[in-house]
């Protein structure tokens, strides 16, 4: 038998062993380059940009803020030089203590997400906000910060409330830049306890129209009291963020002693600070109703609900309840 290959056969034969050619890569797609706005991008844009840096603090800072400076500025318990109820009173006053609170909030908030471990929080917790989001560079904050202080210097020098928009200047480089707000729970907690008593002070002082207002003995005991308050349930509000905390390495109340206790010791203090605030005015069983009402609301939320959607009303229900504790002045 003959082992001689024909010509075909070898060509067949070659053919099989060759392996047959890649296809061709398919083209690859350009990144998408993310461009910081322009003055171009629209007024709209810029202003709901700001909206943005602001708008987790609007329900829980902004308002009750705006609501004890109006009702502390009209209690003679609290300024006993307080003018009159009148139909522009409350108006003029609303839009003093607006402007004012706005105008210092701003820097601060913008301070609390510039930095890196910030702006990698807020892309687990708070995705939205204009940073992660990419509506504006890290830059263009800073400059956006700098402004809004020097703006709510400004301001603050012809509306009232100077001293504690200074005050809340310093407690922001020391909460954001130092890292105050992350070095402890408890730390944090008091370094709230801070920025609410200045805004206190600088509300009531913007609403009364005047930065030397003399405040009654028993105001500064009830400032007091409403430090004690927030220093021992504001941790209610780092409930939601405990996934975004732990990853930038922040220390809050919940991630130090446990999200259980945490829950536990807001839901019982928000309980007693209910009957203590009545008694210390001296309120009768009326007095009791709305902030012993709210408080059982949210302890039970606390300790039933504990989804990161409902620890986020539970926080609004919170500021509710420190709202019907400002009204009791009056």
């Amino acid at each position: 038998m003959s082992t001689t290959m024909t010509e075909t056969e070898v060509v067949s034969f070659t053919l099989h062993l060759t392996p047959p050619p890649a296809p061709a890569p398919a083209p690859r797609a350009k990144p998408r380059k993310s461009h910081p706005p322009t003055p171009s991008s629209g007024l709209l844009y810029h202003l709901h940009t700001l909206y943005l840096f602001m708008a987790s603090d609007l329900k829980t800072l902004l308002l009750p803020h705006l609501i004890f400076g109006i009702l502390g500025s009209l209690s003679p318990s609290i300024v006993p030089s307080t003018g009159a109820f009148s139909s522009t009173t409350i108006p003029l006053r609303a839009l003093r203590v607006t402007l004012w609170i706005a105008l210092n909030l701003l820097p601060f908030t913008i301070a609390n997400q510039r930095l890196p471990h910030a702006i990698r929080e807020d892309a687990i917790n708070k995705p939205w906000r204009p940073l992660p989001a990419g509506r504006l560079s890290r830059a263009q904050a800073h400059e956006l910060m700098v402004t809004g202080y020097v703006v709510a210097g400004a301001a603050s020098a012809v509306l009232g409330g100077l001293r504690s928009c200074l005050a809340m200047v310093a407690l922001a480089y020391c909460y954001n830049s130092l890292g105050g707000a992350d070095v402890s729970g408890v730390v944090r907690n008091l370094m709230n306890v801070s920025f609410y008593m200045c805004a206190m002070v600088g509300t009531i002082e913007v609403a009364a129209g005047d930065s030397t207002v003399a405040f009654a003995p028993k105001a500064w005991a009830w400032f007091a009291l409403i430090g004690a308050v927030v220093l021992t349930t504001v941790h209610v509000q780092d409930l939601p963020d405990q996934e975004g905390d732990a990853a930038r390495g922040r220390r809050t109340i919940p991630l130090e002693i446990g999200d259980g206790r945490a829950r536990w010791s807001v839901a019982v203090l928000d309980l007693a600070w209910s009957v203590a605030a009545p008694v210390f005015w001296h309120k009768g069983p009326a007095g009791f109703i709305l902030p012993v009402g709210l408080a059982g609301v949210v302890a039970v939320r606390l300790l039933r609900k504990r989804s990161v959607r409902d620890d986020k009303v539970t926080l609004m229900i919170w500021s509710l309840w420190m709202l019907s504790l400002y009204l009791l002045p009056l």
